[in-house]
């Protein structure tokens, strides 16, 4: 039973006992003490009090008619509402006159009379999109904000790899997007597109969590807008990379340097010829040690001399997981060719150099720089380029082989980059290639939803004692929710923006798992964007008006609170008038 159904069976109790009460007095009282008309308004006033003071308790509720209830979101402008409607507004929305309210499930419990919700502004947050589910909703977005809508950062990178940020801006016609380094240095622009999208590339240094920057200009150069982009540098995933050379010369010099600087664990042999070679220490070619090597980097002299046994050993190592770089300096031998040709990639041609252009940014200015090729004819039946040049043909191509990759590359002085200034395009070339081609990892991580401060952080797969460091050195435990099972996922709530460690604890091993808290206030353009998206899905065409559920709210109480005091003060006073006087 509910409270109001409760206190009404025990004030028709009461107002039965008092009857009955009297009743019996009437009968025991001599005539000198009976009154007819005391007795009539004691009979009378008992019950009235009694209501009004369930009245008092529990108000009645105020009639409404179902309507639309309009709720204001972030960037609302001025509403329309019609009869019958009302119009409520979230924290984050600025209407005036608009009832606030501390969330959209206050809102409905407030008005459970609407059958229809009507969204203005930017869209719900996390915090309310549970509460219109199977309801009919319509949603009138405001515009986007001028600015960087869209930012898609990569998840973790090995050190010296390669990365991609995708970028979409709003509002900027003829800007720029630049991305740039931790030092401040521009790593790459480009043009958005028609539809404002841009894809930069980049790539990593040393291990650790680091920031690069997504610069928004004009075409005034005017700077519209900077977003941080965070970028996970991690030691686990540093490429154990291995170089085989028949020969020395400016490439693998200039590759081992650039492999020094990016933090890569890279291993070189080059051949001098009567079975001499130079670089570290020769190292056997089998199952044991390659299993230890990520990638290897071989060209057609090296090939050959592995012998039988060797190219079976690392052709099983590609199948098992090992990446693996065919770099021909020359044209192979018809019986290399062969052999290279049963990994998938064919090759024809003369084999004689010759120079082609890389592709720049559509927009650029700077002169397009050049680099010399074997002239070959790449053929796969599955094969994907590795990199095109300015006309589009590929460079190289890479195929899966078994758990692995192999892949083909024709270019012969990469490192002439490095001397005509474009060190940048000589480190993002090979970045690429590594890693396309490393060995993947199996490590399994937790996962961390994206963070912004305020806001619900989902983190998933602990398998251990967790726990969360923010950037002042604050901890917090977060408790694994037993009702995910399996996916083993707990939440936390950051109150600070910056990098963040996530620390799970097991009996064998510890994960440290850094992720980048968002401010509540960055990235405008894409909080919007987000909201827009999310709430657009709520939205059902063939979803039905629901029906009212509850009833409205109640009326105010003191004026019922006042006629109970009035009636329970003549009650008093008849009841001391049918006393008898000493």
């Amino acid at each position: 039973m509910t409270p109001s159904v409760i206190v009404a069976l025990m004030l028709l109790a009461a107002v039965a006992l008092s009857t009955l009460r009297l009743v019996l007095w009437w009968r025991k009282a001599d005539a000198t003490e009976r009154s007819l008309p005391r007795l009539v308004a004691l009979l009378a006033l008992t019950p009235l009090s009694a209501w009004l003071l369930y009245l008092t308790l529990f108000p009645p509720r105020l009639a409404s008619a179902p309507g639309t209830l309009i709720v204001a979101t972030r960037s609302a402008q001025a509403v329309d509402a019609q009869a019958g409607d009302r119009v409520v507004a979230l924290p984050e929305a600025h209407i005036p006159g608009a009832e606030r309210v501390p969330d959209l499930a206050t809102a409905l419990r407030l008005h459970p009379e609407a059958t229809r919700l009507t969204l203005v502004g930017e869209g719900l947050t996390p915090r309310d999109r549970t509460a219109v589910e199977g309801r009919a909703l319509r949603f009138v977005p405001s515009a986007l904000p001028r600015g960087v809508v869209r930012l898609d950062t990569p998840e973790r990178v090995a050190p010296g790899g390669a990365f991609q940020v995708g970028v979409m801006v709003n509002g900027v016609k003829g800007g720029v997007v630049e991305l740039l380094d931790p030092a401040g240095v521009v790593v790459e622009s480009q043009t958005p597109d028609t539809s404002g999208l841009a894809v930069l590339s980049g790539a990593a240094k040393a291990a650790g969590p680091v920031s690069f920057s997504v610069r928004l200009r004009e075409a005034t150069k005017a700077v519209v807008e900077t977003a941080e982009v965070p970028v996970w540098v991690d030691e686990a995933l540093t490429a154990r990379v291995r170089v085989i050379g028949g020969a020395p010369g400016p490439e693998i010099k200039y590759l081992r340097r650039w492999a020094a600087d990016a933090g890569i664990d890279m291993q070189a042999q080059v051949a001098l010829g009567g079975g001499v070679a130079v670089g570290d220490a020769p190292q056997p070619l089998n199952v044991a040690t390659l299993s230890q090597t990520d990638l290897l980097v071989i060209d057609e002299r090296g090939w050959d001399g592995l012998g039988d046994g060797g190219r079976a050993a690392v052709i099983s190592a590609v199948r098992g997981g090992m990446g693996l770089l065919l770099r021909p300096t020359a044209l192979p031998s018809e019986t290399t060719r062969t052999q290279w040709a049963a990994l998938g990639l064919r090759l024809s041609g003369t084999g004689d150099p010759e120079t082609v252009t890389l592709p720049v940014p559509s927009g650029s200015k700077d002169k397009a720089p050049t680099v010399t090729r074997l002239n070959l004819r790449l053929e796969s039946a599955d094969a994907v380029p590795l990199a095109v040049d300015n006309k589009g043909q590929p460079m190289g191509l890479w195929r899966a082989e078994g758990r692995g990759r192999v892949g083909l590359w024709s270019v012969t002085d990469s490192f002439a980059l490095t001397l005509s200034g474009e060190a940048g395009r000589h480190q993002a070339l090979w970045s690429h290639l590594f890693s396309t081609l490393v060995r993947r990892s199996s490590a399994a991580l937790p996962t961390i939803s994206p963070a912004r401060v305020h806001q619900r952080v989902s983190l998933c797969g602990l398998s251990g004692a967790a726990e969360v460091l923010d950037p002042q050195g604050g901890v917090s435990h977060p408790v694994v929710d037993a009702a995910t099972d399996e996916a083993r996922c707990a939440a936390v709530w950051p109150t600070q923006a910056g990098w963040h460690v996530l620390r799970v604890t097991t009996a064998e091993t510890v994960q440290a798992v850094p992720f980048h808290v968002l401010s509540d206030k960055g990235l405008p353009g894409v909080q919007a964007l987000e909201a827009r998206e999310a709430t657009q899905a709520l939205v059902a065409e063939d979803a039905r008006p629901t029906e009212a559920t509850g009833e409205g709210r109640r009326a105010a109480a003191w004026p019922w609170f006042l006629g109970w005091l009035l009636i329970s003060a003549v009650l008093w006073w008849v009841e001391r008038q049918r006393r008898p006087q000493p």
